[in-house]
């Protein structure tokens, strides 16, 4: 019995790379090739000779197309790291052909296309991540500890900033039709950073975005925004995102009692330990004490668990966790979709609203 429950453990997850993004040469790959429970087959590309050429310095094969790596009998799952506006798309081709998905986030651009996507791969029994890798980085444990503890009393502020500046102006991110703006790309994170520590969904939203700045020609795509985010329990957040911007990258949390510092959130890379500062002030004095928190290479992190899922999902508390998962995405985007009512109508919007 033992031996066998050993070699369930050891069991890999086969998967197959959607499109040689820069994320997945520079991160991806390599923290699916460094983890147990994957095994990295092959990678396909628009650009069969880019596929190859990609394909060789990881030592893995290369697809003529996304579809025939779809019908692939040696592929369990897949990474796709496409532009937001081809997720649909490829998502649901992928849950069709019985593959699990871990996806890079946003998962799409607008609420309908999330409720379908995820129904659909609800339909077909499948796993499906949106890839907020910064989700499981040992950073925000050790936050929501001090929150727990009390270090900060009553936590009822969070704030964060995610931007950087402007990019060629032909990247995807410009683009109306991939999906692009940096609510989707940048503000994203920040909205998804609040509700995990808060611990809880908004209220309500009232948001700003403005479009490009970079080509001065309306093309819908937001280049920089801002919103208030209503939670319960008198909490607020605060966030502000941006394509045209000093870099940044960080987030607070202002308790009665105190306030934590993060001035590396959500790109962080494999070998940095994050700087969190605990400041405390009691009128007169100020103290800040810096806490350690371990370097972590979180794409490696949010992979074994998503392995881990699949390999589990046929279990009791494996169909308990994907269930959570969905919601997890679904509540994701419809504070992003009211976010986006809130700037096209000037108008402060209720989560309820959003159907």
């Amino acid at each position: 019995m033992k031996k066998q429950q050993n070699k369930k453990q050891q069991k890999k997850v086969r998967i197959g790379i959607l499109g040689c993004a820069n994320v997945a040469q520079k991160y991806s790959i390599k923290a699916f090739q460094a983890i147990d429970n994957a095994e990295v087959v092959c990678i396909a590309s628009r650009d069969y000779a880019k596929a190859k050429e990609c394909a060789a310095r990881f030592g893995i094969s290369a697809d003529k197309s996304y579809d025939t790596l779809l019908e692939r009998e040696d592929v369990d799952a897949v990474y796709i790291p496409l532009p937001i506006g081809l997720h649909e798309e490829w998502v649901l081709k992928a849950a069709n052909a019985n593959k699990s998905i871990m996806c890079e986030k946003s998962l799409s651009d607008n609420f309908d296309s999330v409720k379908k996507v995820v129904d659909f791969c609800k339909s077909k029994g499948v796993v499906l991540y949106e890839n907020f890798m910064c989700d499981l980085h040992p950073q925000h444990k050790k936050i929501l500890s001090l929150i727990s503890e009390g270090l900060i009393g009553k936590p009822f502020l969070f704030k964060s900033y995610f931007g950087f500046p402007p990019l060629d102006k032909n990247n995807f991110r410009y683009s109306k039709e991939l999906g692009g703006g940096s609510l989707n790309d940048t503000g994203a994170y920040t909205v998804f950073m609040a509700r995990k520590i808060f611990g809880a969904e908004p209220l309500a939203t009232t948001c700003t975005l403005f479009n490009d700045a970079i080509t001065q020609v309306d093309t819908g795509v937001d280049i920089s925004g801002a919103s208030i985010l209503e939670f319960p329990d008198a909490r607020i957040g605060l966030v502000a995102f941006s394509f045209n911007a000093v870099y940044q990258n960080n987030y607070s949390v202002w308790g009665s009692k105190g306030l934590i510092r993060v001035s590396r959130a959500y790109s962080i890379p494999p070998d940095m330990k994050p700087s969190v500062e605990l400041l405390s002030n009691d009128g007169s004095k100020e103290s800040t004490t810096r806490i350690d928190v371990r370097a972590a290479n979180h794409f490696e992190l949010i992979f074994e668990d998503f392995c881990n899922t699949v390999l589990t999902r046929e279990e009791e508390k494996g169909k308990e966790k994907i269930e959570k998962i969905y919601s997890k995405i679904l509540l994701q985007a419809k504070v992003l979709e009211a976010m986006r009512i809130s700037s096209k109508e000037k108008r402060r919007v209720e989560l309820k609203e959003v159907e």
